[in-house]
């Protein structure tokens, strides 16, 4: 706010106004607040009128930049909280040393609640006290990552057998094949074995074990083939394992132990074909009440006590492939030569390994051979984590629960600040089911509307820059 004199002569007056720019220009249009009166008159009863106007002009748009400050909003991420809690109790800390600890958290952070394909910095509603990571600071956590894989996996593996019902039971294999490609800057990866083409820059293979909870127990990464049942042996004698099932390998190359993979209808023993085609034997898992409509139905089949298969049918799933065209037409087919895995397990494990390359992938990003190690252990180490927001969602793993729901919990809730500093009030906004359970999981205190900032950052252990 200034103070203007207008107007020419006897009929110059005096007024109040603002500039203010115009959109996508330069120019600046002014805004006429209020008029005072007649300069000549204003003059002649007070000399001084104009320095005493000016004077008010200041207090006046003091005193609006004040009431503007009072009403501010600044909105915030929160979700990543759980993940602080986790990381705490995790004592990953204890790994690092305070700087980089701070940089792989943040790393963290934005491939669960960011993207799993390209994430170095914050979304434009930022994760609160959360700062872009630099390229340098991004290459050199790499490095001492692909240095302390054993430790990493090893810590995390002391605190699983701590929390969950992990047993040395039985363990489940999985295989998936990966390439880097220098020219589109793309990690990528597939769940076929060993099936890279020449013309491709860092093919490779990895092996992931899981728990029957679906949280990782460690992995390895391999430039060359390697025979199987060979590996397989030397991963049971490591981690004093019982069984170990195979999960997606082809079975042809497999002459002894037991897999679970899925089957396409057509590659079955004819026998079991017309077990599946059969009316007998299903069970409805889903009915509509009101028309009494099959929603879902599952049944078992076996052949020569060698082959056991789990078929699942849905008309969403059927709808879906008739969309695609898949001709799959809404059946599903998981086999097992392992026939004390019980059908829930089989469909809780390839739940759990699901499209589950796509967590492994990075894109935009320039990799050499000794990143792309470093970068397979962060990617573990969040895999390790969204699996056990899953497993405490689940009730310590009775129920399967969906990843994204772990993931929502991390990107979904916000805080809707007003004004500033000490008497801030802080509205949260979207937070999921998800999130509400798992900071009760973890000990953490209850979030209620309009609390204050500090003690809203006193329940969510973040500190909040406005």
């Amino acid at each position: 706010m200034y103070v203007a004199i207008t107007g020419r002569g006897k009929a110059k007056v005096v007024q109040f106004c603002e500039q203010h720019r115009i959109p996508g220009t330069k120019k600046k249009k002014t805004i006429v607040l209020r008029t005072l009166g007649n300069y000549e008159k204003m003059l002649e009863e007070n000399p001084n009128i104009i320095t005493e106007l000016k004077e008010k002009a200041k207090v006046l748009t003091n005193l609006e930049k004040k009431k503007k400050q009072e009403i501010s909003t600044s909105l915030f991420r929160f979700g990543h909280s759980l993940v602080k809690k986790l990381w705490e109790e995790m004592h990953l800390d204890t790994l690092f040393e305070e700087e980089l600890s701070k940089i792989l958290f943040s790393l963290v952070v934005y491939r669960l609640g960011s993207s799993y394909t390209n994430f170095r910095t914050n979304r434009k509603t930022p994760f609160a006290n959360l700062d872009s990571v630099s390229y340098q600071d991004f290459y050199h956590l790499l490095e001492i990552l692909a240095e302390k894989k054993e430790e990493i996996v090893q810590h995390l593996g002391k605190f699983f057998n701590k929390k969950t019902s992990r047993s040395n039971e039985m363990a489940y294999y999985h295989i998936s094949s990966y390439n880097y490609n220098s020219y589109w800057k793309d990690l990528h990866g597939s769940p076929h074995f060993f099936l890279q083409k020449e013309k491709e820059d860092f093919p490779f293979s990895m092996v992931l074990l899981l728990d029957r909870n679906g949280i990782p127990i460690s992995y390895d990464l391999f430039t060359k083939k390697f025979v199987l049942e060979q590996q397989l042996e030397e991963v049971k004698q490591k981690l004093n394992l019982e069984k170990l099932v195979i999960l997606s390998a082809n079975r042809n190359k497999v002459e002894q132990g037991e897999y679970i993979l899925p089957v396409n209808f057509l590659d079955l023993p004819f026998s079991l074909q017309l077990q599946i085609i059969s009316e007998e034997d299903w069970k409805i898992t889903e009915k509509e009440e009101e028309t009494g409509e099959i929603l879902s139905k599952e049944k078992t089949v076996s052949f020569d006590k060698h082959l056991k298969v789990y078929v699942s049918w849905s008309k969403k799933r059927a709808f879906r492939d008739y969309v695609e065209g898949n001709q799959k037409n809404g059946y599903y087919y998981i086999s097992t030569n392992d026939f004390s895995i019980e059908n829930s397990e089989m469909l809780k494990i390839f739940q759990h390994i699901w499209n589950i390359e796509e967590k492994f992938r990075i894109t935009h990003v320039d990799f050499e051979r000794k990143h792309i190690r470093g970068h397979f252990c962060l990617c573990f180490l969040c895999l390790c984590i969204i699996r056990y927001f899953q497993y405490l969602l689940g009730s310590e793993g009775k129920v399967t629960v969906p990843m994204i729901y772990a993931n929502k919990a991390i990107s979904n809730p916000m805080a809707l600040i007003q004004g500033n500093h000490e008497n801030a009030v802080v509205h949260p906004i979207h937070l999921t089911n998800s999130y509400l359970k798992l900071a009760k999981l973890l000990g953490m205190k209850e979030i209620e509307e309009n609390m204050g900032l500090r003690e809203f950052e006193s329940c969510v252990k973040i500190h909040f820059k406005l």
